[in-house]
């Protein structure tokens, strides 16, 4: 879960997206995410954490927790595209992360 996949380099949503940390809506927040959401930009981590509130979709995109927004139909592309990476460094997938990205 969000645990693990916040930490990661590149964290892509789709439309289909939902971020929830639903223990964060019975106070604990002593995991991963009493590290990362007071990092969030402006104050949107500590209403995250004081509220439980889920993000779907973009909103994930703009809260800072996603890299990336691709739409769903597009991630069999993707996939296909980044195994099929000669050079798999992180530019080489920045860039083709950045190619199917929807702003």
């Amino acid at each position: 879960g969000v645990g693990l996949s916040v930490h990661g380099h590149f964290r892509v949503a789709t439309e289909k997206t939902l971020f929830a940390m639903p223990e964060t809506s019975i106070g604990k927040n002593f995991n991963s995410g009493g590290y990362f959401l007071p990092r969030l930009s402006g104050k949107i981590g500590y209403y995250l954490a004081l509220t439980g509130f889920r993000l779907k979709g973009r909103d994930v995109l703009k809260a800072g927790i996603a890299t990336h927004f691709v739409e769903s139909e597009k991630l069999p592309a993707l996939e296909k595209d980044l195994i099929a990476l000669k050079s798999p460094s992180k530019e080489n997938i920045a860039d083709l992360l950045n190619s199917y990205h929807v702003k």
